[in-house]
């Protein structure tokens, strides 16, 4: 049986080890800065990074390493390589979809918009911010004190989930645009885009760090499974969450045109005027309060909502699953199962 209240101890206590080695890295990287410009950037970069994440990845990195091998030093500090991509990948996606708040406040490129009321300029300083972090997360990881070997399988595969959630990223911008609803083509894209680089990949970095090639096929399989199950619980958040504890707009999904799982189940149950309806609504751009009200009452009554529960469920036990065919530290793999429950029951 897992011990939630031990296992939410344990997971605080990683993430407080995460951020104080994050705190020691951006120090560093602003004392190197010669120039007022880039030094501003690069603290914005910290208070962005810094700014009320869960650090879910790196510790899941932390977890991957930890299941062959103890917790020490050399695993937080390459662990902080996983946490940059995320500001890196956050940061061009909020570009792209135009998205004014993150984690409750400006995001980052609006930060700068709202300083030099400029907003070209500002989406330039923050293209080149991410490219900045991007740098800083690979180097972070190659700067570990790992042997060589381990370290470029691991640094390799960090690439390819880069690599990975790029393609998803595009994905995600044709399917905004396309006349399609497929359930196939959007589990793709969660696959690439949300699985990648929040599970999957993670996991195998930190296993391959802790010399460990063993387990890797089920190592991936769970990774693949529970990262769809994590975006497919984030849709319903995106949509039926509290503003005030998801820290954006509930309307934000159906303003940016993302056909979610949500989406796609009630329009395929609709008949010829609901569909017209849903159309409306997610190439509106602005869909009004009323509207939204109706939205979710579809979603509801097409069965769509409890599809989407139902789904989730499915491939959280696939991903179970696969976990208990590996063996290692099994105080290590109670965690993850413990943030797999968190992962589809969180709040934000």
């Amino acid at each position: 049986m897992i011990d939630n209240y031990n296992y939410s101890k344990k997971f605080d206590s990683i993430r407080e080890k995460v951020n104080r080695e994050l705190e020691n890295y951006f120090k560093n990287k602003i004392m190197e800065c010669d120039d007022d410009e880039i030094r501003n950037v690069v603290e914005e970069l910290q208070e962005f990074t810094l700014n009320g994440g869960k650090r879910i990845r790196p510790v899941i990195m932390i977890l991957g390493y930890n299941i062959f091998k103890d917790i020490d030093e050399d695993i937080v500090k390459a662990s902080i390589s996983i946490e940059m991509a995320q500001s890196f990948l956050l940061i061009h996606d909020d570009i792209m979809d135009e998205s004014e708040m993150r984690r409750g406040k400006p995001s980052f490129h609006k930060y700068f918009e709202l300083k030099t009321h400029n907003k070209k300029l500002s989406e330039n300083i923050a293209i080149s911010a991410g490219d900045l972090i991007d740098t800083f997360s690979h180097e972070a990881l190659l700067e570990s004190n790992f042997n060589r070997e381990d370290l470029l399988k691991a640094d390799y595969e960090f690439s390819r989930v880069i690599e990975d959630t790029g393609k998803g990223q595009i994905l995600d911008i044709y399917s905004s645009i396309g006349e399609n609803y497929e359930e196939e083509k959007l589990l793709k894209l969660h696959y690439l885009k949300t699985a990648r680089y929040t599970i999957q990949g993670p996991l195998i970095i930190g296993s391959y760090l802790a010399s460990n090639y063993d387990y890797t096929d089920s190592i991936m399989s769970y990774g693949k499974n529970m990262g769809i199950a994590f975006q497919l619980y984030d849709d319903i958040l995106g949509i039926f969450g509290d503003e005030n504890k998801t820290g954006k707009s509930s309307k934000s999904d159906v303003n940016e045109g993302k056909k979610t799982l949500l989406i796609i189940k009630a329009y395929n149950e609709s008949d010829a005027n609901g569909k017209k309806f849903i159309e409306k609504c997610i190439k509106s751009g602005n869909v009004n309060d009323s509207d939204f009200i109706k939205l979710k009452n579809i979603i509801r009554e097409t069965g769509s909502y409890d599809y989407s529960i139902s789904k989730i469920e499915e491939y959280t036990k696939k991903a179970r699953d696969e976990l208990k065919r590996v063996k290692g530290n099994q105080d290590a793999l109670n965690m993850i199962d413990y943030l797999s429950n968190y992962l589809i029951n969180r709040e934000n």
